[in-house]
């Protein structure tokens, strides 16, 4: 057996190899995690019109609503508060009236409109209507701030402004229905907008925590203003609505919303955007094999428009430059000060073999680990002056 090359410049010829390994790790479980959060977003959030159906079927929405949202809230900002740059980012008064207003918009306006229209038609339409979110989104853009919008995006509201009009069937017998759930599609898209503009807490969770509370407490008074609190009982709710309400507290609130948060800042505002497209899709299924929903083909066209509207807006305005994403291990490190460190380290790392056998074999945790932390241990070994020319 011969003797193991100990010189400097052997593990400078393997360094490429194990940066691509490591590389591809690296890659391989960011597009994992991304794929993973999507399918959340994509799945639960177009599931939650299913379950709001069901649940409003038998509890007054509003103070459903306000139920779901103080327990998620609650929880959310339990967990939120305590992380990130507490000193740094306190909460004060005026947060929490911002709360109650961009709460009031989004949930109570949105969701909350959006909810009251499910008691007269159709999951499936709901989610459609509520798809229309980017075209007032674009409108408000337009028409308040003077944003201009691409070829592609003027398109897009053309084609969208259509399909409303054949969801809007005056002949229906639910036009009433159908123009709240607009009216809550305008108002999430106010709030989304309004949210952008409020200088609220700068965590995006804790933000999001107390715009739950504050539409919490906005859903409570208009129910009671409503009368929601009498002719109904706990008693009288089924297991099958007390099941849709747990999962639109854990699932819908929580879960889904921290998937994406998480999206938000780690993959392309584009892609997470595609799910204002595929949650109608995962609606309108599920209310047709569960709840037994017809699709008219009037339905189905309008949708069709509305759906196309909605790419054509998301693909087509104009976004802040997205960094190229690395396409093989070999891209991820380039740059980068940790390489540049590995390159003078690596000729000293007693774990340097094992992770060139198997870089997989490292701890790497879902808690932010990187597996160049293993190298933070290891002294800088004083260059050859034979070597300088690889450092460089």
């Amino acid at each position: 057996m011969s003797a193991p090359d100990l010189s400097l410049s052997a593990p400078f010829q393997r360094l490429p190899l194990v940066g691509q390994r490591i590389g591809d790790v690296v890659v391989a479980r960011r597009v994992a995690m991304i794929s993973c959060a999507l399918g959340i977003v994509y799945l639960v959030w177009g599931s939650t019109y299913l379950a709001i159906a069901v649940v409003v079927a038998e509890v007054p929405p509003m103070l459903m609503l306000a139920v779901r949202f103080l327990l998620a809230g609650g929880v959310l900002f339990v967990v939120a508060v305590r992380r990130g740059d507490r000193a740094g980012d306190p909460i004060r008064p005026r947060h929490l009236l911002q709360a109650v207003v961009t709460g009031g918009l989004l949930l109570v306006g949105g969701t909350g409109m959006i909810a009251l229209a499910q008691t007269r038609i159709s999951s499936g339409l709901a989610a459609l209507l509520a798809a229309t979110v980017p075209l007032f989104l674009a409108l408000f853009a337009r028409g308040l701030f003077g944003d201009r919008l691409s070829a592609r995006a003027w398109l897009g509201l053309l084609v969208g402004l259509v399909g409303i009009a054949v969801l809007v069937d005056p002949a229906g017998g639910e036009l009433g229905a159908v123009l709240l759930a607009l009216f809550g599609a305008a108002a999430w898209a106010a709030g989304s907008l309004r949210s952008r503009m409020a200088k609220g807490p700068r965590r995006p969770l804790v933000a999001a925590s107390l715009e739950m509370l504050g539409g919490a407490l906005v859903f409570a008074v208009v129910g009671l203003l409503l009368g929601e609190a009498s002719g109904w009982t706990l008693s009288g709710v089924s297991a099958r609505a007390w099941g849709a309400f747990a999962y639109l507290v854990v699932a819908g609130s929580l879960v889904a919303y921290t998937a994406y948060s998480w999206l938000l800042r780690n993959a392309s505002t584009t892609l997470v955007g595609t799910y204002a497209y595929v949650n109608p899709v995962v609606a309108v299924g599920l209310g047709a094999l569960v709840l037994g929903e017809t699709v008219e083909a009037r339905t189905a066209l309008a949708g069709a428009l509305v759906l196309g509207s909605v790419v054509l807006l998301i693909t087509g305005r104009p976004g802040e430059p997205v960094p190229a994403q690395p396409t093989s291990g070999a891209d991820v490190f380039a740059g980068n000060r940790r390489w540049a460190r590995l390159q003078r380290r690596i000729g000293s790392l007693p774990r340097a073999a094992r992770l060139y056998r198997d870089p997989g074999a490292l701890p790497y945790r879902s808690t932010g680990y990187d597996p160049l932390d293993a190298l933070d241990d290891v002294p800088v070994p004083e260059p050859a002056p034979d070597t300088e020319e690889l450092r460089g």
